[in-house]
């Protein structure tokens, strides 16, 4: 294992099995995270955004072998364990080292194949939550699945394929609440969205598009209305309008760079980032506006608490704060990473596949 930066680490996986392990190793109680995602051409971004904290983050390669149909190259974030410089530094169990690579939050393999997980909030589909696609099937549960594609797939339709073959089961209540998985796939001429649900005609959805926050694109899609509990509408709309200027490999962290997350803590920001916020006060929807929002004692709290933290660099976790712990920007065609750590936007790591 490579120390490349503070909280950014590299290493070559192999041990880690051909099946998803069926337990997460977790330190915490519920963890979501945010996230967006953008194709463009030859050319992936996606942010992680979630509460700040003390976690690594991993850059894992693999190579095709009997075991694994191709290489890959990603960046995986243990959120639901907290592994620390210390820990790194003191040797890893192997039981990390395995866990690690299947906790991939995005990655593009040897194929082209490109993909990544944000979170979605079931709420929107209170009626038919997702449970199990294929009961009596093998297992994949949604965190996992950005490493089955990775390591098993050469192109969207064989990603489809993988889904159609397992049960693909939510993140446990117990670890995300309300808050599921859905999938961006890409290959050189498609470009899919896979969400889940509890229906019994369609319990596994596909949507053509090129963008991805933290909302159900099958309803958006359906309705041209943001659903009731989206999430990150504010940075789609931004990824929306600036998409055409991301058709480089510069313009897409650039453009990621737009939608870093602490900018829902700044007053100034235009528009103000209303649903990174409406879940924390009680009795908010997606029609708040700022100002109804601003009035709120936990608004207030979290802008308060960012100025602090933007001034010292100091947090309380109890402050709820969030920021992209990682941003990862990918040339499809000839499979290079760019890594951009915890905002410091002043510095990018490079890597190739």
């Amino acid at each position: 294992m490579t120390k490349i930066a503070d909280y950014l680490y590299e290493f070559e996986a192999e041990g880690y099995g051909t099946q998803a392990p069926t337990t997460l190793i977790t330190d915490k109680g519920p963890v979501t995270f945010g996230c967006s995602a953008v194709r463009n051409g030859n050319f992936y971004g996606r942010n992680l955004d979630l509460g700040i904290n003390e976690t690594c983050e991993f850059v894992v390669r693999t190579k095709a072998s009997s075991k694994r149909k191709h290489a890959s190259i990603g960046v995986a974030n243990t959120c639901f364990a907290t592994i620390t410089e210390d820990m790194v530094q003191a040797g890893l169990s192997k039981e990390l080292l395995d866990f690690i690579p299947w906790m991939m939050m995005d990655g593009v393999n040897d194929a082209g194949l490109v993909c990544n997980i944000n979170v979605v909030n079931m709420s929107d589909i209170e009626a038919n939550p997702h449970a199990h696609t294929n009961p009596g099937k093998p297992q994949i549960m949604v965190m996992q699945l950005v490493r089955a594609l990775l390591d098993n797939c050469a192109s969207v339709a064989e990603a489809k394929e993988l889904i159609a073959n397992h049960d693909i089961t939510p993140i446990p209540k117990d670890v995300a609440g309300v808050w599921d998985g859905h999938i961006m796939i890409a290959d050189a001429n498609n470009t899919v969205i896979v969400e889940f649900t509890g229906e019994q005609e369609s319990k596994v959805k596909y949507i053509e598009t090129n963008i991805m926050t933290n909302f159900y694109n099958h309803l958006y899609a359906a309705t041209g209305q943001y659903p009731a509990h989206a999430c990150g509408v504010e940075r789609y709309d931004i990824l929306k309008a600036k998409y055409n200027s991301s058709n480089t490999m510069e313009g897409m962290w650039e453009l990621l760079k737009k939608v870093q997350y602490t900018q829902a803590y700044k007053e100034s920001t235009e528009p103000f980032w209303c649903t990174e916020h409406i879940d924390g006060v009680p009795g908010g929807d997606i029609t708040w506006t700022k100002e109804q929002l601003l009035e709120q004692a936990e608004t207030r709290e979290m802008l308060d608490a960012y100025k602090v933290y933007e001034q010292t660099g100091k947090y309380d976790p109890k402050d709820g704060l969030w920021f992209t712990a990682h941003n990862s920007t990918y040339d499809i065609v000839n499979r290079t990473l760019w890594v951009t750590i915890r905002e410091k936007y002043e510095k990018h790591f490079e890597f190739k596949l």
